[in-house]
């Protein structure tokens, strides 16, 4: 390894005044191929998917293909003055394309020292184009040289992908691709960049029956977003998300009532009513006496059992958020809750025949980290070196005041809402303090559920790129976003922001928000730029003043969108492609005017009964809204999705007597972001 460094320097000493500098290398010239790709005989994976990448991009721009060869078909290789000299079959290529290390790469200097888990590297000589990663040696994300080859699609050939589907892709055509001088590298400081993607679901499935549509029709939209393999790859794989903290996490409990509840009915938690019977409390989110020494040994041994499968480095002693059951309310349990914690409210429903009572209470935290480090102790005798991962949510997000963590507990900071200007900046301070206990703390917000049951518009860039930028400098080692729900029209921006700021929290967000714009709306971007301000600034009243996230969208603010979204298509001109987009966006208006409407008549109902007619127009109002959700799904699904709008707005309804084309069964349990039920107890 000394060796190839000390070799690599001298290279680079004798090339480098070639290396990065000179004129442009030409890839193709006028719709004729001048460059070959070409790989190790025995690539990385990420090598492979990157050549394949590059060509089906560089053909799509110019209608030419590069040709990929492994570099064992290269004859005569040697080093000339800085230039590749080979025979190459019948080829004579103007321009050598290297992805991936390979012996030619090694040729001319390049290699990854210095590049952590992810890093890449572009760089130009007088007739060689280099990208590659650290791939195979960061198996904590393998990925870095199909990274290079995005991060050059994008910088040097203009290529964006602004949200799944041929739509959302831009690709500027050109019949002459030439590359200017590169020496780039860089390594993301986010070790995992993580965003879940909405799929097929039992949530998805109701919605869908409730429109009156199949999960054949929802197959269709779920193979758009998985994209077209390696030629062209999913929109998160493009974005650069990826790498590994090796954090096992989810809702670790579920399993209890079910091994457990019969032979140890003591071990689940009290309810108001004197009973640890959850049978009709949502049992597969199970809540438990976490107090209880027995229950600790039990579990602990699960765990054990767990780690010992396969070689597993991780565990996830996480409890359940949502359904029906309170927190234990025993004596024992009660003692581990400080007094003096932070005020909080639980709900109860086991003391009534339906829907539940809130009650006045303390956080739960010291409770929950107490019994984390009796398991933690146990677990840790056996795996010393287990990294055991828990949450920061719902009732137990604020800080412990008695209770010190654990060193092998890594924790999921779930608590942040963009919906709140206090609780973000409550959410704050509470990182700050979780920070000061853990060096392993990553990010799972709900944040991007924000309109997931309304549909309608939210952005909150600007918040976003604050708290990420600040968390990636304040003990940040990865994230796990809870979900895309590919609402794309309305909510799609909040998407592709955090995507290019978890590849670089640095970035500037403005940069961000007009590159988006001048990419994909052409002429129009201003106007659209304006628009995206707009709501920017709807959805920070919302948080300022805690409202309805659709009170904004009155009429009179939906004809003020829908006239810069109109000013928008008219500068694009001819320009088809961004008019398209322009009406991509539309869609999600449309909606939203709708669904305004419908709140209003919703939230007027909570304070006083609606009257006959006022019912009736409202009714009439959910019919035209049916109807235009299952047209925007069969037109664009992407724009808006509409069976996650179904599945979880349309609820609200149905107290108003609306069921859809036909009643709509009892939908699964949800949590909201606070780990609270957003369905009543039927």
């Amino acid at each position: 390894m000394e060796i190839q460094r000390i070799l690599s320097i001298v290279l680079l000493l004798i090339f480098g005044a070639t290396a990065a500098t000179g004129a442009d290398l030409t890839l193709v010239a006028n719709g004729e191929v001048k460059s070959l790709i070409v790989l190790a005989d025995k690539p990385s994976a990420a090598a492979r998917v990157g050549a394949v990448m590059m060509a089906a991009q560089i053909e799509r721009i110019s209608g030419a293909k590069p040709p990929i060869l492994p570099e064992r078909y290269l004859t005569n290789v040697k080093l000339v003055d800085g230039e590749i000299q080979a025979t190459v079959r019948d080829l004579t290529p103007e321009v050598f394309i290297l992805i991936g290390e390979s012996g030619l790469t090694k040729m001319l200097g390049v290699q990854t020292e210095g590049l952590g888990a992810g890093g890449i590297l572009l760089r130009t000589f007088p007739n060689a184009l280099v990208l590659l990663g650290t791939d195979d040696e960061t198996p904590s994300d393998p990925n870095g040289t199909r990274y290079a080859v995005t991060t050059f699609l994008e910088e040097v050939l203009g290529f964006r992908f602004l949200w799944p589907g041929e739509l959302g892709l831009v690709a500027p055509p050109r019949k002459t691709v030439k590359v200017p001088a590169l020496d780039k590298e860089f390594t993301p400081i986010i070790g995992q960049r993580y965003i879940r993607s909405a799929h097929y679901d039992e949530r998805l499935r109701i919605g869908l029956e409730f429109l009156g549509l199949s999960k054949e029709d929802s197959d269709k939209v779920e193979e758009v977003i998985r994209g077209g393999g390696a030629e062209l790859l999913t929109w998160f794989g493009w974005q650069r998300l990826g790498g590994n903290i090796g954090l096992v996490s989810g809702h670790a409990y579920n399993y209890t009532w079910e091994k457990y509840h019969i032979e140890h009915p003591d071990w689940f938690a009290l309810q108001s009513n004197g009973s640890r019977d959850l049978t009709d409390l949502s049992p597969n989110r199970t809540r438990l006496c976490k107090s209880n020494i027995d229950l600790i040994d039990a579990i602990a041994a699960d765990k054990i059992a767990e780690l010992d499968k396969g070689g597993k480095k991780s565990v996830s002693l996480a409890p359940s958020d949502g359904g029906y059951a309170t927190f234990c309310m025993c004596p024992e349990c009660k003692k581990l809750d400080p007094a003096e914690g932070r005020a909080i409210k639980l709900r109860d429903y086991a003391s009534q025949e339906r829907g539940y009572i809130l009650f006045d209470y303390v956080s739960l935290t010291d409770r929950m980290v107490w019994f984390w480090n009796q398991l933690a102790t146990r677990i840790t005798k056996k795996h010393p070196d287990a990294r055991l991962t828990v949450y920061a949510y719902s009732v137990y997000h604020a800080p412990p005041i008695r209770e010190k963590l654990h060193p092998n507990l890594a924790v999921g900071f779930v608590h942040m809402n963009y919906r709140s200007d206090a609780a973000r900046k409550q959410a704050l301070e509470d990182w700050d303090a979780w920070a000061k206990m853990t060096k392993m703390l990553y990010w799972r917000p709900n944040l991007l559920l924000f309109a997931r049951s309304e549909g309608t518009p939210a952005i909150y860039a600007h918040k976003l790129s604050e708290d990420l930028n600040y968390f990636a400098h304040h003990s940040l080692i990865g994230t796990d976003f809870d979900t895309c729900t590919h609402n794309w029209a309305t909510e799609g921006l909040n998407y592709y922001v955090l995507a290019r700021l978890l590849w670089n929290p640095d970035a500037s967000v403005d940069a961000i928000l007009d590159d988006y714009c001048q990419s994909g709306f052409g002429e129009g971007w201003r106007d659209m730029r304006r628009y995206l301000t707009r709501i920017e600034e709807l959805t920070d009243g919302i948080a300022k003043d805690e409202s309805s996230i659709t009170a904004p969208y009155t009429p009179a603010v939906v004809a003020e969108l829908g006239g810069m979204l109109d000013a928008a298509a008219e500068a694009a001109g001819g320009d088809e492609t961004a008019r398209r987009r322009v009406e991509f966006l539309r869609r999600g208006l449309e909606f939203t005017a709708l669904q305004n409407r419908a709140f209003d008549y919703h939230d007027r109902h909570m304070v006083e009964a609606l009257g006959a007619e006022e019912n009736e127009k409202l009714l009439e109002l959910q019919q035209e809204k049916w109807l235009l959700m299952r047209r925007i799904f069969r037109e664009e699904p992407l724009a808006l999705n509409a069976p996650m709008v179904a599945y979880g707005g349309e609820a609200h309804f149905r107290k108003l007597g609306w069921f859809g084309v036909k009643t709509v069964p009892q939908a699964v349990i949800d949590a909201d972001e606070e780990g609270l039920p957003v369905n009543d107890k039927p």
